[in-house]
């Protein structure tokens, strides 16, 4: 009778087993890791019918999947501001992680506008939609000739504000 009750609850449990689903999660991550196309010294232009907006230099391209991975990589724009007036954004780094329109600039970060504006940090956050740079790491730079240092910037390209915290403006005065 023990036996026969074993044995039945043994075949339950093996039923039972059969119809969990079992995923091979290994196979998944070796998938995810392997880049599609692989790109040396590359050139990537943005053309609209108007003109010519955006520019991607990188050293290497590893494109995944979903996102592609730029070494020793930059990214630059250009527009015009309300008075017609052309202006040009720069973004370098050692690393550019692009998923859509979201670039993640990371080691040696540097960002310029025109000649008025050089930020460096190691981690900067810019939507090419939106136009807004953020980062949660301290930088430093220069604004006019003046120093800036601070953490967690905020950048809006499109209205020119600016937004930081802990900052530190050092104005340089001419006599």
């Amino acid at each position: 009778m023990v036996i026969r009750s074993f044995v039945f609850i043994l075949f339950t449990l093996a039923i039972l087993s059969y119809f969990i689903p079992v995923e091979n999660r290994d196979s998944k991550d070796v998938d995810n890791d392997i880049a599609l196309l692989t790109f040396n010294d590359s050139t990537m232009y943005t053309l609209t019918p108007d003109s010519m907006n955006r520019i991607v230099y990188s050293k290497k391209v590893l494109r995944y999947k979903n996102k592609d991975v730029m070494h020793s990589g930059a990214l630059m724009t250009r527009g015009k501001n309300k008075d017609n007036v052309e202006i040009t954004d720069s973004f370098s780094s050692d690393l550019i992680i692009k998923r859509g329109e979201d670039f993640k600039f990371l080691n040696n970060v540097m960002f310029t506008r025109n000649d008025y504006i050089t930020l460096n940090t190691d981690e900067l956050l810019y939507n090419a939609q939106t136009k807004v740079a953020l980062n949660t790491l301290p930088f430093d730079g220069k604004y006019f000739n003046n120093y800036i240092k601070g953490k967690d910037i905020y950048l809006d390209l499109n209205k020119y504000y600016m937004r930081a915290k802990e900052t530190h403006f050092e104005i340089e005065v001419q006599k």
